[in-house]
């Protein structure tokens, strides 16, 4: 492309910048300085502005390298521009260093690093470089103070930032900046502070839809769908603009309440209002019926939506496996593939995880072809995920090997191939992997690792290691044990044989638990045929009852077993009484593929 001037080709590249064709912009920019022409002041900051939107890191310091040999990184409004490109493009190292070497910096270049700071979540960085600017007698602004707030994530140490921030904001009055006030909101809703945003949002002259959308769906995360809800029709009363954000969240506070019908209702209200166009908040709407349990409303909506984008084809795919239903899930991935859009991510993680439910070896080796060809085998989520789903599948050797391909595991991954060893019987080598974990300061262990352990302990009848295990759990490293820790320890002692350990174990854990602990223990009673404990039991259940179908035939087993088949038949009456079904058991074999 040839251009009668320097000025002319300055302009388009101004252009398709504004308008958003940034890729456009790159293209003209090569063309200028193919045609032996170079950029200027006013050129290089809209370039590194599109470099910034798309984001393009490399194409970013190709033209830095241009803007040195043309002598213009001098220029304030290019060095700023350079500070914003660098942070959009998430190297904070190359914009420290431009800003470091700006001899004269405006209020701008100051608000680009300190945004860039707090969006890598450096906020302590953030809030010197915000002292170090009033020192030199810059003064903040409202976009200052947005920019700081962004970094201010879910601590205390962060809250106590964010509230200098608010206080630096009623200085400068904040209420004026509809920005600034919805930057303070969001940070109290972050923080579940919902109280403190709503008094803000009470006390605005100009509450626009994205301040109500912002308290509306702080409640909608909490569940406070009665708030939420009284928000809404306040936002309605006030005739303020309505987008698909407010009612994506309300949808959303639907699904943490388990409501379809009120969800149908959100829904009815979306339509009226005519923004439920779009593949987006379609896959929203699939979300929460999914989350409701609703599947077939769900379908209905995917199956209406004209155009379906990979979003909604991922959470019609997630909602299957939500409600259970990972065939239909990994049907509908075939269909998405047949339809030539290719899974993401987000779909590879879920199709792992249907594939782990139903154990198929053969499916899964397709989606890790998949995995292959979209360059995914080096994620670390997706890799742990792999592990997962090998070892649901029987293959404790490619989980062996997935596990061993990974540079730098984390608690997810090490937890995984404890689980893993544990289920395939290898109890010695997950109490060795523990053992590795323990030692490794770099590693916080959390619930769900000891929640394995134990599981590893109990299966492979490791009683000193499990109850070593159970006791550092809660002196050395302070975790509460939860149902799932009791369980595995009644298992471990019940599978023993000692029947009078895990009884204690029982009568030590919280009220609202034990219920949930005989289950292990009828196992092993059953397994030992341990009669004399059976009695107690009876006696026990007869006593305070019991919600669990599989308790009740344990104990009319052991009944049976002794001969006493009166007893037998009123546990099996008491079912009945107390309306509990027993779950059918089944399993599944995959053949051939």
């Amino acid at each position: 492309m040839q251009f009668a001037s320097r000025r002319q080709c300055n302009l388009l590249i101004q252009n398709s910048t504004r308008d958003g064709f940034f890729l456009e912009s790159l293209f003209l920019y090569s063309s200028l300085v193919k045609s032996s022409l170079h950029g200027d002041h006013l050129t290089f900051p809209f370039v590194f502005k599109a470099c910034a939107h798309l984001p393009s890191l490399r194409d970013g310091r190709k033209v830095h390298s241009h803007v040195v040999s043309l002598g213009f990184h001098w220029d304030v409004f290019v060095q700023t521009s350079l500070v914003d490109m660098y942070s959009k493009c998430s190297s904070l190292s190359d914009a420290r260093r431009v800003f470091d070497d700006m001899p004269t910096r405006s209020v701008v270049s100051w608000n680009s690093i300190i945004s860039a700071y707090s969006k890598e979540l450096h906020a302590r960085e953030a809030f010197c470089l915000f002292n170090q600017m009033r020192s030199v007698y810059a003064l903040p602004t409202s976009s200052t103070l947005v920019g700081l707030l962004s970094g201010c994530s879910k601590s205390t140490s962060a809250l106590q930032l964010g509230l200098s921030v608010h206080c630096h904001g009623i200085k400068i009055g904040f209420d004026s900046h509809s920005r600034l006030s919805n930057s303070i909101m969001h940070m109290y809703v972050r923080f579940n502070l919902m109280d403190d945003a709503l008094t803000i949002l009470n006390s605005s002259k100009n509450r626009s839809s994205v301040a109500y959308t912002t308290v509306i769906a702080g409640y909608a995360k909490l569940g406070d769908c009665s708030n939420a809800f009284s928000l809404f029709n306040q936002m309605r009363s006030k005739q303020t603009v309505l987008d698909s954000i407010v009612f994506i969240n309300l949808a959303s506070s639907c699904g943490l309440l388990a409501n379809s019908l009120l969800l149908s209702s959100v829904l009815s209200l979306l339509i009226r209002s005519g923004l439920n166009r779009g593949p987006d908040v379609s896959a929203s709407v699939v979300n929460m019926y999914a989350k409701c349990g609703d599947i077939t409303s769900a379908r209905k909506v995917f199956d209406s939506a004209m155009d379906k984008n990979i979003l909604l084809w991922t959470s019609m795919i997630g909602g299957y496996v939500r409600v259970g239903l990972p065939g239909a899930s990994l049907d509908l991935l075939k269909d998405m593939v047949g339809a030539g859009l290719p899974p993401n991510r987000v779909t590879i993680l879920i199709a792992l995880s249907a594939c782990a439910s139903i154990g198929s070896l053969s499916i899964g080796e397709q989606i890790v072809n998949h995995i292959n060809s979209l360059e995914l085998s080096s994620d670390l989520q997706i890799q742990t995920s792999m592990i997962h789903m090998y070892c649901k599948c029987g293959s404790l050797k490619k989980a062996e090997e997935i596990f061993n391909a990974v540079p730098r595991k984390d608690l997810t991954a090490l937890s995984s191939m404890i689980n893993c060893y544990a289920s395939h019987g290898k109890g010695e080598a997950a109490l060795a992997l523990f053992k590795e974990m323990t030692n490794d300061k770099g590693i916080k262990l959390d619930a769900v690792v000891f929640t394995d352990t134990l599981y590893a302990c109990s299966h492979g009848g490791f009683v000193e290691e499990g109850l070593e295990c159970f006791r550092r759990m809660r002196e050395e490293f302070g975790i509460e044990a939860s149902k799932e820790h009791y369980s595995c320890m009644v298992d471990l002692l019940s599978r023993a044989g000692d029947f009078d350990s895990a009884l204690g174990v029982i009568h030590r854990a919280p009220i609202k638990l034990r219920s949930r602990l005989w289950t292990p223990f009828l196992s092993g009673l059953r397994d030992h045929n341990s009669l004399l404990h059976a009695n107690i039991v009876s006696n026990k259940f007869l006593e305070v009852g019991s919600e669990s179908a599989e308790n009740h035939v344990l104990l009319a087993i052991l009944s049976a077993s002794e001969g006493k088949w009166k007893e037998a038949g009123k546990f099996r009456i008491l079912m009945d009484k107390r309306g509990l079904n027993k779950e059918a058991g089944w399993s599944r074999i995959e053949l051939g593929s």
